[in-house]
């Protein structure tokens, strides 16, 4: 069985590709040949990421520059390949240039996964609607709102962001050591965000309350996790708010998880999300979040997530992270992890589920 995994933004070091590479990871490979599209020209060491997880990289990427030849190219490939399954992972029905690729080509299963509850271009996405509804044949959806944000009343499969639950659980002897690595006092109260530096991270917001928390805990620490086309302007920020000392940079890391027993609080104020996997993560980890009410109350699988309005001032969100109820995260730990298993988000049973419905969907194509 041959599938075609399409992260339809490119392969980055964000959540679509993290989902991706968690479920490969675990899943059982025999009997399948799992390839990941890159639409663009991804970093090294991202694409060590996606072929460590046992997936083969096949890179196409003209998607942004030319989307006709990058048509064409594609639909050239499954049809060569014969792929048996094109999975295309995004926000909008903009995924439709992936659909009829693969339908002209004469793929027969052909997966729309929704990951978001809104997209940037609102334009397009109504244009192609008509063809979007057309094209696909199987839905899947990271939760219910996005599942409704893209496939309306149609039938959609929900399939969890799932997490390996040992490689996120918190671990006091990496909070030492990774305090350490970026030079923070053991006593120091540590605020974390992972994210793309985007628009929709809403990274200028979240300078603004950090800004607002520091003047009364002058010994905390804002440690933002990622890269991106706003890094330099964040930065920029930073001076102006006199934070430098402050606000700690780290550029892509590969670890992340190990990252996270190092931090107390976690803050998301993004303008949107699908079902964030930074927060699943976070509850996994045993930190408290304080989280845009834009986002999904699915992602709210403990009582560790507080939702609050991003169109509240900064100081509004700085009194949040004060009132925080910051429990020893040892104690907490073993209620926490069964939460998470309860609610469906062990990534181990998640990829077997996904297996399945693979074979019962390249079955039921060929009947």
């Amino acid at each position: 069985m041959k599938i075609l995994q399409i992260p339809t933004g490119g392969l980055f070091s964000d959540g679509i590709l993290s989902c991706i590479v968690e479920y490969m990871t675990a899943m059982d490979k025999s009997g399948m040949d799992i390839q990941v599209l890159a639409t663009n020209n991804p970093e090294k060491s991202v694409v060590e990421k996606v072929e460590n997880s046992g997936c083969r990289v096949v890179s196409i990427p003209y998607r942004k520059k030319n989307i006709v030849k990058y048509f064409f190219a594609l639909y050239r490939y499954i049809l060569k390949e014969k792929i048996d399954v094109v999975h295309v992972h995004g926000s909008s029905a903009i995924m439709s240039v992936e659909l009829v690729a693969a339908r002209l080509a004469g793929c027969k299963v052909r997966i729309a996964h929704s990951h978001n509850t809104t997209c940037e271009n609102q334009k397009a996405d109504k244009i192609l609607r008509p063809v979007f509804n057309r094209n696909y044949t199987t839905a899947f959806a990271c939760g219910q709102d996005a599942g409704r944000w893209m496939f309306g009343k149609r039938k959609v499969t929900i399939i969890p962001n799932g997490r390996n639950l040992k490689k996120y659980e918190y671990d006091p002897k990496k909070r030492t050591e990774y305090r350490n690595k970026l030079g923070i006092p053991s006593d120091a109260l540590v605020i974390g965000h992972v994210g793309r530096f985007n628009r929709q991270k809403n990274h200028k917001y979240l300078l603004r309350v950090f800004s607002e928390f520091y003047k009364k805990n002058r010994n905390s620490y804002l440690v933002l996790v990622g890269t991106g086309e706003k890094v330099g302007e964040i930065k920029n920020q930073v001076k102006e708010l006199e934070l430098e000392n402050n606000v700690i940079f780290t550029g892509v890391i590969e670890n992340v998880s190990d990252y996270l027993s190092a931090f107390d609080i976690m803050l998301l104020p993004s303008l949107y999300e699908g079902l964030p996997l930074v927060v699943i993560e976070w509850q996994i980890a045993g930190l408290p979040c304080v989280v845009s009410d834009t986002v999904t109350k699915e992602c709210a699988i403990t009582s560790l997530v507080k939702f609050e309005s991003i169109r509240k001032k900064p100081e509004t969100w700085a009194y949040d992270i004060r009132n925080l109820n910051l429990q020893d995260r040892n104690d907490s730990k073993e209620t926490i992890l069964n939460d998470i298993k309860m609610a469906g988000y062990d990534i181990k049973s998640g990829a077997e589920k996904l297996k399945k419905l693979y074979s019962i969907l390249v079955e039921d194509s060929q009947n």
